[in-house]
């Protein structure tokens, strides 16, 4: 087990896999992310252990003494008939995923053998493009390029009406329903999403599209598998402004962006696009954040369900109630800043949003976070092959504001509408440089009367 916190919506399996964007890990019965029939590897009596040792760690470790609301004790007497009752190993470890969703908290979960084998090589369905809900619909916001989407015609701006031949509207219903509550409002959305357009690797993708001239037409995409490991992309928009996106807080997002920061230590402003950001790990984030200042700076704290600082392997590694960025030499770039997020910013990248903004050194424009930020201290290796993680960590802002739940809201709320896509407006982008300008002319301003 990892000696670190990780704090992730990304370390789940992607399902899906727009052009920036990792949806949760999902456990659907009858998807290859499963053990195959007829391949079993676990016993009538090791999953019973199984299931044993999940509903005891989690209710002896879940951060919330109260499990969310949910009776837990009545969970099991649930739950140990139906282990009985499983088939396949299979039909078992969608079970397990299902008893720990009842939590709906995004980091506590069960992952079967081959769910866990994905995680560890970063891999994940790629569709080629990535929808959101704009205005109340389901809209296209990217479509990478050299994909089956992009030769096919897709564009920002589309409109999905059908999947599969069913409604989107019907399809959308029946999978907030099957997944239930996961941490916020927002996130259920996102993952409901996600669950629509998911599938096997080389499976079909039928969808009808709606075009801005109320023309529709039908196109079938193949889903591919893919690796995603962190990416950062870095470049100088023509306002002279740096731009970085982080894909990521997971090796190497760390080195390679104080890399790319350094190259940008003189521009006269920073974008950095955190939008579709997941989350990560500790050990990424507290060196990103730290490029930022000349000095020790508290950044977020941390608490558990008995209000004391969690100690593991006997006391050996304790999580600091506080945590603290920077150091003096050590700050990299001293402009103004400016951190994009959208409501799939999760975990970690609320954290650092949430630290940039409550100690002044960035401005947040975007939409509201997803709202899922725990800790998770590594993984549980389970009989079989199997993993579990539970959250025993919660995280909140320097002043003490809870970030699970609740996110981080933007100092600038900006979101872009479905005329910005077709008529491919990035009114975030603009409004982030407008920005910038204003915090560099303030800062002018009082470096004269200095």
């Amino acid at each position: 087990m990892s000696s670190k916190l990780i704090f992730t919506t990304v370390i789940a399996i992607a399902a899906c896999v727009s052009p920036a964007t990792w949806p949760n890990a999902k456990s659907v019965p009858g998807k290859a992310s499963f053990a195959a029939v007829g391949n079993e590897s676990l016993s009538p009596k090791d999953r019973l252990e199984v299931f044993e040792t999940i509903w005891k760690g989690i209710n002896e470790r879940f951060y919330d003494p109260h499990f969310n609301g949910l009776d837990w004790p009545a969970v099991h007497q649930r739950y140990q008939p139906l282990v009985d009752a499983v088939k396949t190993d299979r039909e078992f470890w969608d079970l397990m995923s299902k008893m720990a969703l009842e939590l709906h908290d995004v980091h506590t979960r069960v992952f079967s053998p081959e769910q866990w084998e994905r995680i560890k090589k970063q891999q994940g369905i790629a569709i080629g493009f990535n929808v959101e809900e704009i205005e109340g619909q389901p809209v296209i916001t990217g479509v990478r390029a050299d994909t089956d989407a992009a030769r096919a015609g897709l564009e920002p701006g589309m409109i999905v009406q059908a999947v599969d031949g069913q409604p989107f509207a019907e399809r959308l219903a029946k999978a907030e329903q099957e997944i239930g509550l996961r941490s916020t409002e927002r996130n259920t959305r996102r993952n409901a999403y996600a669950e629509i357009l998911s599938g096997d690797p080389d499976s079909l993708l039928k969808l009808s599209l709606q075009r801005a001239d109320d023309s529709t037409f039908e196109v079938t995409i193949k889903r591919q598998a893919v690796t995603n490991p962190a990416r950062v992309i870095a470049r100088e928009l023509p306002s002279g402004f740096a731009y970085i996106r982080l894909t990521q807080f997971m090796p190497p997002a760390a080195k390679d962006f104080k890399e790319a920061l350094s190259k940008f230590s003189n521009a006269p402003g920073l974008i950095l696009d955190l939008r579709a950001n997941g989350g990560g790990d500790q050990d990424e984030l507290e060196p990103i954040a730290g490029s930022f200042f000349n000095a020790k700076t508290l950044f977020v704290r941390s608490t558990s369900r008995t209000g004391k600082p969690l100690k593991f392997y006997g006391g050996f590694y304790t999580v600091p109630p506080e945590l603290y960025v920077g150091q003096k030499g050590g700050q990299i770039y001293s402009g103004p800043v400016v951190v994009l997020v959208d409501v799939r910013s999760a975990s970690t990248t609320e954290m650092f949003a949430a630290g940039m903004q409550e100690t002044g050194r960035a401005k947040i424009i975007g939409e509201q976070t997803c709202g899922c930020v725990v800790g998770v201290h590594g993984h549980q290796n389970l009989k079989g092959g199997g993993i579990y993680t539970i959250a025993e960590v919660i995280w909140l802002t320097a002043s003490g504001r809870k970030l699970e739940g609740e996110g981080v809201v933007p100092d600038l709320k900006v979101s872009s509408t479905i005329s910005d896509l077709r008529q491919k407006r990035n009114p975030v982008i603009d409004e982030a440089e407008k920005t910038l300008r204003a915090m560099s002319h303030a800062e002018q301003t009082l470096s004269k009367k200095q």
